[in-house]
């Protein structure tokens, strides 16, 4: 006689943990993750090539709680790490979770509650955890954007209102299987991974539900990716500029949403000049100039810029991108040095 085969309860929620080299903080988020009000959850650990003891921390969980798998890769970049997760998922809902962040108990709860039976995608407010300060600065997405239509997210999407994290978010997946949407790989869209999913993760949900509470907890330090030096940034958000246009030119939408395309393109080569004057990484005085002539020459930059203008930017920012309209090389580098020290002194002593 055959035994019948053991049939295993859908999970309601596939925690995905992308994990390098956090040994840190990452007891800090597994602990959140195993103490969910919500008992019918999965957790796949996704350890992407740490050389520290992460790897070790995560299969003691893997032995202590049976709903937690462990997967070892070689180093290959957030974006396949996150692959990997959805792949590996049984879930009827995904989530996404960086190994140094947290979450409340009742996470999985809350947002369960408030996708229902139709709601493809879920977003609650985050708590911006301020690591070398010790303070918290709460987001009120859920407030700004529950009772408008998706593509007014969207277009804040483009235009930098809200950031592109794909964390803070229950996606369900058979919504990711029908439109077979992934993340870019390293290569392809270095430092955009996220943004790239997630606006098309709002483009192809039915409907998006929000929840005012802080759920998620973002730890901010200073030795997080969005603080250090990041190369080849401006090439990435050109590359994530073209495959975004052509994705809304595939579905009609190009005209519907190329003023804040524009906006996006001018932001984010305004963030990539501050970018070359990050105090850490070990550029030449040189190179940091050549780069930032690279995109104040751009011609796609150059373009936008003709037809945004400086109106949607702040003082400061409207002030940078005028001079890097008429290609004032010098004086661009300077201020944006200025701007990004007094961004990294903000940051220091936020709260």
């Amino acid at each position: 006689m055959h035994e019948e085969p053991v049939i295993m309860e859908t999970p309601a929620v596939s925690l995905l943990v992308a994990v390098y080299n956090t040994e840190t903080y990452i007891r800090t988020c597994l602990e959140s993750l195993r103490n969910q009000t919500v008992d019918n959850i999965e957790i796949i650990i996704v350890n992407d090539g740490s050389a520290d003891a992460s790897p070790d921390i995560a299969e003691e969980y893997a032995k202590m709680d049976n709903r937690f798998k462990v997967i070892h890769q070689e180093n290959q970049g957030l974006g396949a790490v996150r692959n990997k997760g959805i792949e590996a998922a049984r879930g009827e809902f995904i989530a996404f979770i960086d190994s140094d962040d947290w979450i409340e108990p009742d996470y999985c709860e809350q947002m369960l509650r408030a996708a229902g039976d139709e709601t493809d995608l879920v977003i609650c407010n985050y708590a911006a955890e301020f690591e070398d300060t010790g303070k918290t600065m709460d987001s009120d997405i859920a407030q700004t954007y529950q009772d408008q239509p998706k593509e007014h997210y969207i277009k804040a999407l483009f235009e930098g209102k809200v950031r592109g994290f794909s964390w803070n978010k229950l996606y369900r997946r058979s919504m990711i299987e029908a439109h077979r949407l992934s993340f870019p790989l390293r290569g392809e869209l270095e430092h955009v991974e996220d943004q790239f999913f997630s606006f098309r993760a709002h483009f192809f949900a039915r409907s998006v539900s929000y929840v005012k509470t802080p759920l998620y907890h973002y730890r901010i330090h200073l030795s997080s990716i969005v603080q250090r030096y990041q190369k080849k940034l401006f090439e990435s958000g050109l590359a994530l500029y073209e495959a975004n246009a052509a994705f809304l030119q595939e579905n009609n939408k190009l005209e519907e949403y190329r003023k804040e395309l524009d906006t996006f393109i001018v932001l984010h080569s305004s963030i990539c000049m501050l970018n070359e004057w990050k105090t850490s990484g070990s550029r030449r005085l040189f190179e940091k100039l050549r780069n930032v002539g690279v995109i104040c020459a751009d011609p796609v930059f150059q373009e936008s810029l003709s037809k945004t203008g400086t109106a949607p930017f702040d003082a400061k920012r409207s002030c940078l991108l005028l001079m890097a309209k008429y290609r004032m090389i010098p004086f661009v580098a300077m201020a944006s040095a200025v701007y990004q020290r007094v961004i990294e002194y903000k940051m220091r002593n936020r709260g």
